[in-house]
């Protein structure tokens, strides 16, 4: 499971403090910034804001991060489970787990794995302008889903 990379652009970023992260970035490595292409809404819910990651135009930032050393198989359904995603029912799933082009600043693009929204978007959905996700939130001092604050 080392060579797996993973793209995230929300709560499960360095950028906040939340219970799973503390849980799984021990595991992973690197957390460089960079951007794929879709638009991403944001969803107020009663543990804090989460965002959601459409596909299409414009740019959503996050971070890239690489599988490490004790990555495992534990660890991936930790993440599936905490995005609501069930491998062996994908079309019953908030979110599915796909690979997306990653732009990162001086690097070739590279192909990691992203949770995907899996629904239709809906009118309690926000858009975030600028596709940043953690800078919106330190702006605006949201509290985060997951975190304890």
């Amino acid at each position: 499971m080392r060579s797996r990379l993973f793209f995230f652009y929300g709560t499960l970023t360095q950028d906040h403090d939340t219970v799973m992260n503390r849980q799984i970035l021990p595991f992973l490595q690197g957390g460089r910034p960079g951007f794929v292409r879709g638009r991403l809404l944001a969803l107020r819910a009663p543990g804090g804001w989460y965002p959601l990651l459409e596909e299409g135009a414009g740019r959503v930032w996050g971070r890239l991060y690489r599988a490490g050393p004790g990555f495992s198989a534990r660890h991936l359904r930790m993440l599936d489970s905490y995005e609501a995603y069930d491998p062996r029912r994908p079309s019953r799933s908030e979110y599915v787990r796909r690979r997306v082009r990653v732009t990162v600043r001086g690097e070739a693009a590279v192909l990691a794995e992203a949770y995907v929204h899996n629904r239709p978007a809906h009118c309690g959905l926000r858009v975030v302008p600028g596709g940043n996700f953690a800078g919106r939130a330190a702006r605006l001092r949201l509290k985060v889903w997951g975190s304890e604050a």
